[in-house]
């Protein structure tokens, strides 16, 4: 794609709609946990949501929210809301407690959609402070319920709605602090269904099969918009299930699926059998740098399809924005921008590094509205994040001589002991090898002397022994000395953000050291040290 060659035949989320609704009315458009609407049952029940939210005084840059699992309701809820520029925020299900009132707080929406799963914490909420919104709950009887947003009603008011208005706003997290509320604009959505029919190739024969949530751009952009620009059917179920997934996957018919981090892992976990090639799939999407390089080995392989490699996030208008090919050359990077952004890796003080140094990803678009209008009521950090002109992701990696993107970790990620900067990411990838770990996170701690001491948190495999001894020894023939982790703590769950799902490392390293193994008490300091391996 060139930006000189782009011609969308969309600017806006209801455009989209409205045309698919129009041009091929009874062809299947999703399905939703069982219940699948046509392009033309889109269209006008989405329609009456826009009509029901206007009559409610709803209006053009106002919020409305869902807090529910997937569902048809959730789709109809944010297309009538595109349709009169309204803006939509999807929260994520995992909320509770004073997360969720921050997000509601912020965001300030005028409705609310819910669903019996999710009722309890807005009640245990309703009952600490006062909500001052409408609410509507997804399978509820009366007033409240959400077929009175899908009353017969006036026709839906003609409102301007272009390509820069603000359709949708993703809470993301990252590592530490509260959720950011991420701005998308209506175009954003657009450029990622071209990018979703670009990067998996689609062709009109393909069906999409998505586990993903759709609180997340991950959900929204590959799972919904992506097969809806595309003009395939798309099915997506109510919540991931490993025991259910393949059966889907053959009952529907898909030639595309969507899993990603643990979800791969859960997948590859089960028995290998000759059923394992017995589906139509041809590409799945590749978020593996989370999971075990034995595991993304064994998904590439063992299952018969194409992998798509990515980086992205929601700052940059969500998925695919840097993506690789399914027969790309340098299957292990994470891709190319393929003239959706331009790619940079910077030091701390914004100069561009040269080929294979590791920095700061950072990324600008090469086409208006793609990436986000900001973070929602955050000003400041907006304009922290856009400094210089380029788009900072906290995220490190370094470009290859040919351009291919390799992402090592984020920022977070990097700790300083005895003089030497130490890549969390790379230890954990080595430790991560170790018979009978499942999952390891590294952090750094204090030192008596200053600087950090590496630890290493270990989720061990269920029944599997572990000896952190023998990890530190067998890890000594692949790491440098200093980058042995001094501490290994066995932890049975990782702290984890609500909104990415993403290890809270802040958390970690809070935690009381007391209880850790110490290599110094074991191989004493002079062996911890290098002068003698352990």
């Amino acid at each position: 794609m060139t930006p000189e060659s782009f011609n969308p035949e969309w600017q806006t989320i209801g455009e989209l709609i409205r045309s698919r609704g129009a041009e091929r009315p009874d062809d299947l458009a999703v399905e939703v946990a069982g219940r699948s609407l046509t392009y033309g049952e889109l269209d006008r029940l989405s329609d009456r949501v826009a009509a029901n939210l206007a009559a409610l005084g709803v209006v053009k840059g106002e919020r409305v929210a869902n807090f529910a699992y997937n569902s048809i309701e959730q789709l109809l809820t944010w297309f009538g809301c595109m349709k009169i520029g309204v803006v939509w925020v999807p929260l994520n299900i995992a909320l509770s407690g004073g997360d969720l009132a921050y997000s509601l707080d912020d965001a300030a929406p005028r409705v609310l959609v819910i669903d019996t799963d999710t009722r309890a914490k807005i009640d245990e909420l309703a009952a600490r402070r006062e909500l001052t919104l409408r609410l509507y709950e997804i399978g509820a009887e009366g007033s409240e319920s959400f077929d009175a947003l899908l009353d017969q009603a006036a026709p839906v008011p003609s409102v301007e709605v272009g390509p820069s208005d603000p359709a949708v706003i993703i809470y993301t997290g990252g590592t530490t602090g509260m959720p950011k509320g991420v701005e998308l604009p209506q175009f954003a959505w657009i450029a990622a269904g071209y990018r979703y029919i670009e990067s998996f190739r689609i062709t009109p024969n393909d069906v999409h099969y998505s586990v993903l949530a759709l609180f997340h751009n991950g959900g929204l952009m590959i799972g919904c918009i992506g097969p809806l620009v595309a003009g395939i059917p798309t099915h997506i179920e109510r919540w991931f299930s490993v025991s259910r997934f393949w059966p889907r996957v053959r009952e529907t018919g898909a030639t595309v699926i969507d899993p990603i981090g643990t979800m791969v892992t859960l997948i590859c976990q089960q028995p290998e059998g000759p059923g394992d090639r017995d589906h139509n799939v041809r590409v799945s999407i590749g978020v593996l740098g989370q999971v075990p390089p034995s595991v993304a080995s064994a998904f590439r392989g063992r299952f018969g399809f194409e992998v798509v490699n990515v980086y992205s996030l929601s700052e940059t208008g969500g998925v695919l924005i840097v993506h690789n090919k399914g027969d790309s050359p340098k299957p292990e990077s994470n891709g190319k921008g393929w003239g959706w952004c331009e790619l940079s890796i910077l030091d701390p003080q914004d100069r561009p590094l040269p080929a294979g140094s590791i920095g700061e990803i950072c990324l600008r678009p090469t086409l208006p509205f793609t990436f986000m209008l900001g973070y929602f009521n955050k000003p400041d950090r907006t304009v922290d994040c856009w400094r210089n002109l380029w788009l900072h992701t906290g995220d490190l990696g370094y470009l290859d001589q040919e351009g291919y993107l390799y992402f090592t970790g984020r920022q977070a990620h990097w700790l300083r002991t005895r003089g030497e900067n130490v890549s969390a990411y790379e230890v954990e990838s080595v430790l991560s090898r170790f018979e009978g770990v499942e999952e390891v996170v590294v952090i750094g701690v204090p030192a008596t002397l200053g600087e950090e001491d590496v630890k290493a948190f270990v989720r061990v495999v269920a029944g599997a022994s572990f000896d952190p001894a023998a990890m530190v020894r067998w890890a000594a023939a692949e790491l440098a000395v200093f980058k042995l982790p001094r501490y290994v703590e066995v932890i049975d769950e990782f702290p984890r953000s609500a909104a990415k799902r993403e290890v809270e490392r802040h958390k970690l390293k809070a935690l009381p050291n007391d209880e850790a193994w110490d290599a110094e008490r074991v191989f004493g300091r002079r062996g911890l040290r290098g002068e003698a391996a352990p």
